[in-house]
């Protein structure tokens, strides 16, 4: 899955592995919990997180959110983590 469509809608904004950055922004609070996301969105605003939830419904990935890091959501590779924080 390559997100290039969340990436056009929120340039700048979405994370992947293999991108700097990735690593540490899919990475909780507690780092005991492994989480294995598929990509890390960044949101600014709501309209960010509206673009997300549209985007995940039309490819059938889930979302996961996470406003501070803590909370943290193992066990759902694939997803989209979405910071709010």
């Amino acid at each position: 899955m390559t997100f290039d469509e969340l990436r056009t809608a929120l340039p700048g904004r979405v994370l992947v592995a293999g991108d700097e950055g990735f690593e540490s922004a899919a990475r909780p609070w507690t780092t005991t919990v492994a989480q294995p996301v598929a990509a890390v969105v960044r949101a600014g605003d709501a309209d960010d997180v509206a673009s997300v939830v549209r985007y995940a419904a039309r490819a059938g990935v889930p979302v996961v959110t996470q406003p501070t890091g803590h909370g943290a959501s193992g066990g759902v590779p694939d997803a989209i983590l979405l910071r709010t924080g």
